[in-house]
C-alpha cells in the first residue's frame, strides 16, 4: 500500500540529492551531462575562498536573525491573545494565515506598492525620521523591506501552531493560577510559556530552516533584473545557488553550495534534538 508512494518519494526527494552530491565532485559542461570530468575537491575549495559564496552567508545569516525572533514572538502574542478571545477564533486564525497561502508574487507586488517612496507605509515612516524612500531599491533598506514581507507571510502559520499548542494546556492551571492572584501577565508566563514550550522549539526550528531558503520574495524584488538586487544587498545563499546553477551555468559549483546548504539543515536538525529536553519534543 506505501509503495507507490515511497517509491515517488524517493524518486523526487534522494535521487536528487544524491546526484547533487555526486555533481558537487565534478565539472558539468552548460548542463551537458554526457561530458563530466571529475574535479575532487575544486568546487568546495573554490567555494571556501569565494567572496560572493561568503557574502551570500552573510546576507542569510543577516535574515534569519530578523526574521525568526520576530515571527516566533509576534505568532506568540497573538496566539495568546486569540486565546484568550471567547468568540470567533477560528475566523481570526484563518484570516492571519490567509497570507501564508497567498500567491508570493502578490503579496511582494503590494508591499512593494506600499514602500515606494510616497507610499503609504513609507509616508507613515516618515514621520518617525525613517527616510522616504523606496525601500526595496536602497542597499540599506532593502534586506529589512524583504524581512517585513517574509514575516507577514510566515507568521500565520506559526500563530496556528501556537494556537494548537494552548488549546493542549490544561484549563484548570488557569483557574488555580486565577485562584491565587495571577493576573493574565502572570498566567501568560507561568502557564502558557511552559505549555507552549516544545512548540517554540519546533518553532524556532523550523523558522530558521525555512528563512535560510527564502528565494521568492527576494526574486519577485529583483523584478527581472539582476538577482540580488539592489547591488546584491538581497543576495542570500540560494539566490547565489540559482545564479551558479542558471544563469552561469556552472552546476558543479552550485552542487557544491546546494551541498553546503543541505550538511548546515541536517546539523541544525541534529543540535535542535540534542538540545531540546526529550520531554520538550514533538
Amino acid at each position: 500500500m506505501l509503495a507507490p508512494a515511497l517509491v515517488l518519494l524517493v524518486w523526487w526527494y534522494a535521487v536528487p540529492i544524491v546526484e547533487s552530491v555526486v555533481l558537487s565532485f565534478q565539472h558539468v559542461a552548460e548542463f551537458n551531462f554526457g561530458q563530466r570530468s571529475f574535479a575532487g575537491l575544486q568546487n568546495y575549495r573554490q567555494l571556501i575562498s569565494d567572496p560572493a559564496f561568503r557574502k551570500s552567508l552573510e546576507i542569510t545569516g543577516t535574515f534569519v536573525v530578523g526574521v525568526v525572533p520576530a515571527q516566533t514572538v509576534l505568532a506568540l502574542l497573538i496566539a495568546a491573545l486569540l486565546h484568550s478571545v471567547s468568540r470567533a477564533q477560528g475566523a481570526f486564525r484563518t484570516a492571519y494565515f490567509v497570507p501564508y497561502m497567498t500567491s508570493t508574487i502578490a503579496i511582494t507586488t503590494i508591499f512593494m506598492q506600499l514602500f515606494v517612496k510616497g507610499g503609504l507605509a513609507t509616508t507613515a515612516l516618515s514621520v518617525v525620521g525613517v527616510p522616504n524612500q523606496t525601500w526595496y531599491a536602497s542597499t540599506h533598506l532593502a534586506l529589512a523591506f524583504l524581512v517585513i514581507v517574509y514575516v507577514y507571510m510566515f507568521v500565520g502559520l506559526y500563530i496556528v501552531i501556537f494556537s494548537g499548542g494552548m488549546e493542549t494546556i490544561p484549563k484548570d492551571l488557569y483557574e488555580a493560577a486565577s485562584i491565587d492572584g495571577a493576573g493574565p501577565f502572570r498566567q501568560f508566563w507561568s502557564v502558557t510559556l511552559p505549555g507552549v514550550r516544545p512548540f517554540m522549539a519546533f518553532v524556532l526550528v523550523t523558522g530558521i530552516i525555512q528563512a535560510v531558503q527564502v528565494f521568492d520574495q527576494a526574486y519577485v524584488i529583483a523584478g527581472g533584473t539582476v538577482l540580488g538586487s539592489p547591488a546584491g544587498a538581497t543576495s542570500t545563499i540560494v539566490i547565489f545557488i540559482y545564479q551558479q546553477a542558471f544563469r552561469l551555468l556552472d552546476i558543479g559549483y552550485a552542487s557544491a553550495a546546494t551541498v553546503f546548504l543541505l550538511a548546515c539543515m541536517i546539523i541544525l536538525g541534529l543540535l535542535s534534538r540534542r538540545f531540546t529536553p526529550r520531554g520538550d519534543r514533538l
